[in-house]
């Protein structure tokens, strides 16, 4: 694993250890609460919202590294080839290259065939986005944009239950140890996107 993913995850793992005080807390006050016992496996959807906060954090992460290094792969590239049209055509579409995931992932796999949608842990870090945007946009909501298109919205949320979250009137509900997991999860996605690109960049 390279220095840089190997930063990127022990970020996540940081998070991660910021989130456990704040779990335990939460254990031991819905330890006391008679109300919360049937629902033990959930959160509360203040709890949930305060876990979402976390759930952002670590996917913003994984979003810093994969834009970062998708950035060195193509800029590395266009140096390499010597060419000035190609020089021009990256400078013309540099600003769009990582504005969303969607531009990213399509700006190595058309600039260098890599195609980042097809490793194993992408199905569930595409899933962990949608979370991360109900969270940072929507206070814990999907927002109108997610759920503009009725059936990609029922998609998600179907994905998202298959996932082990819950939704209740529109709030996401998270299950316990699910900061635990997504760091995981992120983790593995950064080393799978460290291994198809780490030769195509010019800094390790």
């Amino acid at each position: 694993m390279s220095e840089s993913a190997e930063m990127a995850c022990r970020s996540i793992m940081y998070i991660c250890a910021d989130w456990e005080p704040v779990a335990r807390s939460i254990d031991e006050e819905d330890r006391t609460s008679l109300a919360r016992i049937a629902d033990s496996d959930f959160l509360s959807s203040s709890e949930s919202a305060q876990c979402l906060s976390y759930l952002a954090r670590l996917v913003s992460q994984g979003e810093s590294f994969t834009f970062g290094r998708i950035r060195n792969a193509v800029e590395s590239h266009v140096a390499a080839s010597g060419s000035p049209m190609l020089l021009q055509l990256y400078e013309k579409n540099r600003n769009s290259l990582d504005s969303t995931w969607d531009s990213a992932l399509s700006a190595l796999r058309d600039w260098l065939s890599v195609d980042l949608r097809g490793v194993t842990s992408w199905e569930r870090v595409k899933f962990l986005i949608e979370l991360r945007n109900a969270a940072a946009h929507g206070g814990g909501r999907f927002t109108e944009r997610q759920r503009k298109n009725l059936q990609q919205f029922e998609k998600i949320k179907k994905e998202i239950r298959n996932m082990g979250y819950e939704v209740k009137g529109g709030r996401i509900i998270v299950f316990r140890g699910a900061i635990r997991k997504e760091a995981r999860s992120l983790c593995a996605f950064i080393q799978e996107v460290d291994d198809l690109t780490r030769a195509l960049c010019s800094i390790q």
